[in-house]
């Protein structure tokens, strides 16, 4: 899994929790309504999460899970170290097994129950490598176990696709974003952010194995969602 031509590994990664808050309108319900709605699974004790760098996942996970076993994977050194910094805020010490390798070169020896994936699979461009991750992920979860999953779904082509983006600008710039920020995201479209409709994603999902799946948050263009492999009630 490769986050495309994002500079990953830049020390400028170190101001990303600041500003991922002014991009994204909610970024912290994406992560908080996970972990409510995880409450309804009797089994979350060994976790999955893909595009680990950051740490509000497992800063999230962590609060509402503290004796799980968590298996951190990320591209990104730089990322992941900022992970680790992010919890050392927890009043406790969580298990983790850190991995700075892509996804597709992961073992996985032992099955997970719940795997996240947010925010990640835009940064990949390729169609048939975004469907190889999916699948990646559905064979390293037991059966019924729970993707959480989240990214920018857009159809570029639509005639609604630049009244998305001006309303996404007016949320940014009203949160902080310079507009020569703004400017460098905007740009990011068809070069290094390449998103797929909502629609795509569902039927990727769905031909990898997850039978239920529900959408549990939106906000501008990007769209979060719980599925689970194989036959299983919520």
């Amino acid at each position: 899994m490769n986050r495309s031509l994002h500079n990953w590994d830049s020390p400028s990664v170190n101001t990303y929790q600041q500003s991922i808050r002014q991009k994204i309108i909610g970024y912290d319900l994406i992560y908080d309504m996970m972990a409510s709605i995880l409450h309804n699974f009797t089994a979350a004790n060994k976790f999955l999460v893909v595009g680990a760098g950051g740490g509000q996942e497992l800063l999230t996970l962590g609060k509402s899970f503290p004796s799980a076993h968590f298996t951190a994977v990320d591209t990104s050194k730089v990322m992941l170290d900022l992970a680790a910094k992010q919890i050392e805020s927890l009043p406790h010490e969580l298990t983790i097994k850190w991995l700075d390798k892509d996804l597709l070169s992961l073992r996985v020896n032992e099955l997970f129950d719940v795997a996240s994936c947010h925010l990640v699979l835009h940064f990949i461009e390729d169609l048939d490598q975004k469907r190889a991750m999916l699948q990646k992920i559905a064979d390293s979860l037991n059966e019924n176990g729970v993707l959480f999953i989240s990214s920018i779904n857009a159809d570029l082509t639509s005639p609604t696709f630049k009244h998305e983006l001006r309303y996404w600008r007016s949320s940014m710039l009203h949160n902080g974003i310079s507009e020569d920020h703004w400017e460098r995201f905007e740009q990011s479209f068809r070069m290094t952010t390449h998103p797929i409709t909502l629609e795509l994603l569902i039927d990727l999902l769905k031909e990898a194995g997850f039978t239920t799946i529900l959408p549990y948050f939106k906000t501008h263009m990007i769209d979060a969602l719980v599925a689970i492999k194989g036959e299983t009630t919520l």
